[in-house]
Formats: structure tokens, sequence, C-alpha cells
């Protein structure tokens, strides 16, 4: 069976940062025992990714090299800011590396990251983590399957009915 939109993918993969250099770092993995199984189309992966998936068949394997803005998207200097600790809530111990949602400029949810933590400060980061970073994206495909009309309706898969 091939991918298209109303399938789930269930597929292994590893990706790392490729630095200037060319070297690559791993930091993240998935494998036979801990797959990741999705509904195709609904943006769970990169698009580039997703645009190689479809209409692929179980056992393709590839490795994608992808430039930050293909990626993640460029980093944004717009997208840190200093707040005063004050404004945090005071049972919260903050932390390097707490992530939580906050009002961005415009009224929407975003995530933001805490960087650095200064005695009246802190700095918040709205990039992703892996913003401006070109990254490899190593994957096999393990599974093809039709989504149920539960799946396509809600978009979670169901792993019971592998």
């Amino acid at each position: 069976m091939k991918i298209d939109d109303q399938t789930v993918v269930t597929l292994t993969y590893e990706l790392f940062i490729v630095e200037p250099n060319g070297d690559t770092k791993s930091i993240e993995k998935r494998n036979e025992h801990d797959p990741v199984e999705f509904v195709y189309g609904r943006g769970i992966l990169l698009p580039a990714v997703e645009k190689e998936l479809k209409g692929k068949t179980a056992g393709y394997k590839k490795s994608l090299q992808l430039r930050g803005d293909d990626a993640y998207g460029d980093w944004h200097p717009h997208l840190e800011k200093w707040i005063e600790i004050g404004k945090f809530p005071k049972n919260v111990a903050l932390k390097i590396g707490m992530k939580f949602q906050t009002q961005g400029p415009d009224g929407e949810v975003m995530s933001v990251i805490v960087k650095q933590i200064k005695d009246k400060e802190v700095l918040l980061d709205g990039n992703h983590p892996l913003a401006g970073l070109d990254i490899q994206f190593d994957f096999e495909i393990i599974r093809v399957r039709v989504a149920t009309e539960q799946e396509l309706s809600t978009g979670e898969v169901h792993r019971h009915l592998h």
C-alpha cells in the first residue's frame, strides 16, 4: 500500500544536527520497539519529510539532509525577549530549558523556552530549539495501512489495531 492522505504510517527514524563541518550529532531516535505512527498529511512531520513519504511503501529507507530554512525555519532574534522576573508566578521555580506556553505579540499562543536567568530578568526564546540548524533525518517506513474513520476524524492512531 502506498502512503496517501487516508493512511497511517509507521516508521523508525534518527534525527541528527548537521554541524558546519559536515559532522552529524544524533539528537533523537525511534526504533522498531517504539516507532512513530501518524495519520499522513496532518503536518505531524516536517513538510519536506511528508513530501518524500507520499506514494512510498513499507521498506522504503531514506536519508534526507535539510537546510535550516527547510527544516525548522530560520532563527529570529525578535522571538527572544527579556522579561522581568516579577512577572512570573512566585510559586514557579524557573530553570534554564523550562518550556511553557505564553501569549505572543499578536495574541496567539506560542511556546517558549527559558534561555537565561539573571537577578531580575529571564530570557525567553520563542524560536524552535532547532531553528536555523541544518538537520539529517534518516527513516525507514515499517508499515502503511488504511486509517480508520475514527483515526481520520481525530487524527490519533490507535495502536491496538495492529
